[in-house]
């Protein structure tokens, strides 16, 4: 597969509450609309893991807004983080940088992100990609990353206790859960369990992607036949 064409880019910033957020638009054109939100992950990652993702996206005329999260990236960490702040700032770019009919692509710890903005009616959501999709106990959301948080990510199955679970009964758009078969963080039945909980869904499909480990985006960077199939998933 050869490599994607250069696409137009418009670099953004946002203010979320009292952090600014670098963002940035690729692939939209004078009068195109842009309706698909990509959303990082945690640890080191930003928006430009996805890079060559949404670079594919654009290919297939699919343009998307990405942000970095406040203690990411180009974005400022002037506050403690949270998941709580994190839907937040989610929920600020998919407000301003996109238009509905939406789709949301959450990698990792934005899985869950993705899926409550899905959960809100006026989001206009009608289709959540997740890649190696995490899902949080519902007593860590609102904690400050740091030691509390982590210790109630380590409580065995804590997963299973997550706030969000009862919300996918009101999701009424199309799932795609993407798990890669060698991942040794996400358990895979994080996926599964969402799926029983999305009964009003109108699709939802499981995915699973062997030879593949959590550091997904990294290997979709340096696989063009992987890239090119989340992009065709996410695109469809």
């Amino acid at each position: 597969m050869p490599a994607p064409e250069p696409c137009a880019r418009e670099e953004l910033t946002l203010a979320v509450g009292a952090e600014t957020l670098a963002a940035d638009i690729l692939g939209s054109t004078v009068g195109q609309s842009v309706h698909t939100l990509v959303l990082h992950g945690t640890g080191q990652a930003d928006r430009q893991r996805q890079w060559p993702l949404r670079q594919s996206l654009a290919a297939r005329g699919c343009a998307s807004a990405a942000i970095d999260f406040s203690g990411h990236g180009q974005s400022s960490a002037l506050l403690p983080n949270s998941l709580t702040k994190r839907l937040d700032e989610a929920q600020a770019a998919l407000d301003r940088l996109t238009v509905a009919p939406r789709t949301v692509v959450g990698v990792s710890m934005s899985g869950e992100i993705a899926l409550r903005l899905a959960c809100r009616p006026d989001n206009q959501i009608t289709h959540v990609v997740t890649l190696v999709g995490a899902l949080y106990d519902g007593a860590a959301f609102a904690l400050p990353f740091g030691p509390a948080f982590s210790a109630a990510l380590r409580r065995p199955h804590s997963w299973r206790d997550a706030d969000l679970l009862p919300m996918m009964h009101a999701y009424r758009g199309r799932l795609t859960l993407i798990r890669a078969a060698e991942d040794a963080v996400i358990p895979a039945e994080i996926a599964e369990l969402i799926r029983q909980h999305a009964t009003s869904a109108s699709h939802c499909r499981i995915i699973d992607l062997p030879g593949v480990d959590h550091r997904i985006s990294e290997r979709s960077a340096q696989d063009p036949a992987l890239c090119s199939h989340l992009a065709t998933l996410i695109a469809a």
